[in-house]
């Protein structure tokens, strides 16, 4: 199956949204802050709005061309959407719900029956059929609102921040259901989010947009590892520790806001304010603080424990505030602690660049 190529331009409020996309069978991430156009990109492929000029490509069909004077109503660019809000008839139970996109083109109702049926047992949602949409939990909505989109075969998926409106609780099981249930489909996909848990989960393709614009590409830890933007670097939880850099007998000192010694590449930087910065995938933790002259070692109880997919961010308090991300197994082989615990947290002084404010 062929993808979306896209380049459209639509004003914004505050600026020109102006996005040169493509989207290859499998899913992408859209990633930005509120604000950024996500939402508007996905009007304007899904024809709710036009675009000021561009063009849009699926697979072989023309949906969108300024200069072709061409623009597909909705319902013929067999798109599928679902919104943040999932839009479902509250007044009808779950298989109607579902069969409602393909009773609206008048199948016979036996065919209906037999796709329901079919999309019931491909998303494992049988058991929900007979129910009123209006008692099923968040979860199960969201389920729901997918095999409605689903079933009436879309050539591009796009989903609005598909797990933002769950309980805290249920965002971990509807992640991996749609990992794998996206994944079996393999039709382009669109996930728009700005969560940092289902970037990871949808880790191998992921486009940052922020005022409007494409600012990176590229995979889950090509963003960590390399971001090209505050948005970016705030994201992926970057530390940055603020102090001052004095000169002692000729060498330079970090000293941080909180009275830590703390050695780092100095490069050019000048004596007064300063700030260090260490990604959280360099720092490790330990239960005691081990040896090494050329290691910074920063103690502090554990605030914050997030599951990453098969990475766990931490977040130490202590003197500082720090941020490590260690692999799932690392978490394990230290009995899986949880808040409350007192850690050591270290990096390496080749690992930590500081520089002037």
């Amino acid at each position: 199956m062929s993808g979306l190529e896209c380049r459209v331009q639509y004003p914004l409020a505050q600026y020109e949204l102006a996005v040169d996309l493509s989207v290859r069978p499998g899913v992408t991430v859209l990633l930005g802050p509120n604000g950024a156009g996500k939402s508007s990109l996905l009007r304007l492929l899904a024809g709710l709005a036009k675009p000021r000029a561009g063009r849009i490509r699926l697979g072989e069909r023309l949906l969108f061309d300024a200069h072709k004077k061409i623009d597909l109503p909705p319902e013929q660019r067999r798109i599928g959407m679902v919104f943040q809000d999932l839009a479902l008839f509250p007044h009808l139970d779950v298989r109607r719900n579902i069969a409602f996109g393909l009773s609206v083109r008048r199948l016979p109702k036996e065919a209906v029956k037999t796709r329901v049926d079919e999309m019931l047992d491909k998303l494992g949602i049988a058991q929900l059929a007979q129910r009123s949409v209006t008692t099923l939990s968040g979860g199960e909505r969201q389920k729901v609102a997918l095999a409605r989109t689903l079933i009436t075969d879309p050539q591009l998926l796009l989903l609005d921040e598909p797990t933002a409106a769950l309980d805290p609780s249920a965002r971990g099981a509807i992640r991996r259901w749609l990992h794998q249930i996206l994944g079996q489909l393999q039709i382009p996909t669109l996930l728009v989010t700005h969560d940092a848990e289902e970037v990871a989960w949808f880790r191998k393709r992921v486009a940052v947009i922020e005022k409007g614009q494409i600012v990176q590409r590229g995979s889950y830890h090509q963003l960590l590892r390399e971001p090209q933007s505050d948005f970016v670097a705030r994201f992926a939880g970057i530390n940055m520790i603020s102090g001052e850099v004095f000169e002692d007998r000729f060498e330079k000192v970090f000293i941080s806001s909180g009275g830590t010694k703390l050695q780092g590449q100095f490069g050019s930087v000048l004596p007064g304010p300063a700030c260090l910065a260490v990604a959280p995938w360099e720092v490790l933790l330990f239960a005691e603080p081990p040896g090494g002259s050329a290691q910074n070692v920063i103690p502090g109880r554990v605030i914050e424990r997030i599951v990453l997919g098969d990475r766990v961010r931490v977040t130490l308090l202590g003197a500082e505030k720090l941020v490590a991300e260690i692999s799932h197994r690392a978490w394990k082989q230290m009995g899986e602690f949880d808040k409350g615990t007192e850690l050591h947290a270290v990096f390496k002084t080749g690992e930590a660049r500081i520089t002037n404010n």
